[in-house]
């Protein structure tokens, strides 16, 4: 049996979304910066190349925000949280 969802887990989800969102925004405006860097920069140099190693990470870590957002959504759902602040 699931616990029911209370106010304040409510507010915990709405802020994970939120947090996921606005990081993942972030991320995407990086990686338009970079690609208008990479843009500018020379195509053989070594900071194109860095700059193209940089875009491939940021935009790798976007699946891990969102794989860390439904671990915490459970993690609120099943009242963890809750929990640990009776302690």
């Amino acid at each position: 049996m699931k616990p029911a969802n209370t106010e304040s887990q409510l507010r915990r989800r709405k802020n994970a979304l939120l947090g996921a969102l606005s990081s993942t925004a972030a991320r995407l405006t990086a990686a338009v910066l970079v690609l208008w860097l990479h843009a500018g920069a020379d195509p053989a140099g070594l900071l194109s190349r860095l700059l193209l190693i940089i875009l491939v990470l940021d935009l790798g870590s976007i699946p891990f925000i969102w794989i860390s957002l439904k671990t915490r959504l459970k993690e609120i759902q099943g009242g963890e949280e809750d929990a640990a602040a009776q302690y």
